[in-house]
């Protein structure tokens, strides 16, 4: 009898430590501090997340970047057989484009300029081409083969020429219209269509081409509104932004507002950028010098103006007596020697980053 009691009793002992057992392994019963994740052989590995990136530590500091060194915004007119102030030759433009893709300058826009919106590859400096007057040679079609065509030594022409020959170039420009744009009425809308449609920026260069000191702000609204409309009606979705002032002739200081901002017939406009005749390079975007109502350009000519041509300007920047914006590259940075760091124009900076070195 005893035999059959010591029998059952390990029974249920056997029976209590195998319970024991079975609760010490419920999932439900370990804490979540405690829990270990176990890897089925069949599953993938789990997915590491990527370090985030220090987009300042990838800055390369020994191309010497200087995001506040100078921009030249290059002011061309004619295009044609005599050089003169206001007109280039076709092959001095070429000479120029060529001087400028050599010695790692590239094209932006002036609406990304006015932006601070500088994407030019680290190390290179942006160079901004404008051309005043829509004259026909700066956009002239001609018939080929039977076939309408671009003239190769139009200033569009050329600078196509060398998009093909320079992808990397970023080739662009800003032309500043009046009444009549680019002669050629009956090609208006096509020519207009194509800039847009191909990276070119339209702007306003007044209707009439009167100096601005001489208007009131009422005068001054219709001479810009009425431009910005002759371009709406073919271009009912583009924003014109951009101003040329007529002979660098400033308005009047009670009517820069109408300059700036202004309604015509309807239409409002609102100005972002105006460029001045002056004979000097631009300061950087990011400079506290800088006044985006009165933008400073260099004129596209080898013949003196001031005593200064384009090429005084690209020599005194290879003599490093003056310094020329270098990019680092980085859209959402902004890189300065800390030098001049008084300089920086932090609301133009917005939300960038400070990149300063020694």
């Amino acid at each position: 009898m005893k035999k059959k009691y010591l029998i059952i009793a390990v029974f249920i002992l056997l029976l209590c430590v195998g319970c024991a057992k079975e609760q010490d392994n419920n999932p439900a019963d370990i804490r979540e501090d405690e829990q270990e994740v176990v890897q089925k052989p069949d599953e993938e590995p789990a997915e590491v997340q990527p370090e985030v990136n220090d987009p300042i530590s990838e800055i390369d500091l020994s191309l010497k970047p200087n995001e506040l060194g100078e921009i030249m915004i290059i002011m061309y007119h004619g295009i044609g057989e005599e050089e003169s102030d206001w007109q280039r030759t076709p092959e001095n433009l070429r000479k120029d484009l060529q001087y400028m893709y050599d010695n790692k300058y590239r094209m932006i826009s002036l609406n990304d300029y006015a932006k601070g919106e500088i994407r030019t590859k680290a190390g290179y400096t942006p160079i901004i081409l404008t051309f005043d007057d829509g004259r026909q040679n700066n956009f002239n079609y001609i018939e080929k083969d039977g076939k309408l065509t671009i003239d190769p030594d139009c200033a569009v022409g050329i600078l196509e020429e060398f998009k093909q020959k320079y992808p990397d170039f970023d080739v662009t420009a800003s032309f500043f219209l009046n009444s009549n744009p680019f002669g050629q009425s009956e090609y208006a809308e096509q020519k207009l269509k194509w800039l847009v449609e191909n990276g070119y920026d339209i702007g306003n260069h007044t209707y009439s081409h009167m100096e601005m000191e001489t208007l009131d702000g009422e005068e001054i609204q219709a001479e810009i509104g009425s431009v910005n409309n002759i371009i709406r009606s073919y271009l009912p979705d583009y924003t014109v932004e951009t101003l040329a002032l007529p002979d660098g002739s400033n308005p009047k200081r009670e009517f820069v507002t109408d300059m700036l901002e202004g309604e015509y017939k309807g239409n409002k406009y609102k100005t972002i950028a105006v460029l001045d005749v002056g004979w000097r390079p631009a300061y950087s975007p990011f400079d506290t010098l800088t006044d985006f109502t009165s933008l400073y350009r260099v004129t596209g000519s080898e013949i003196k103006v001031d005593n200064c041509g384009i090429y005084d300007y690209f020599k005194a920047y290879e003599n490093n007596t003056r310094e020329r914006f270098i990019s680092d590259g980085n859209l959402d940075v902004v890189t300065i020697p800390k030098r001049h760091e008084a300089y920086l124009n932090m609301d133009m900076v917005g939300k960038r980053l400070v990149n300063m070195y020694e």
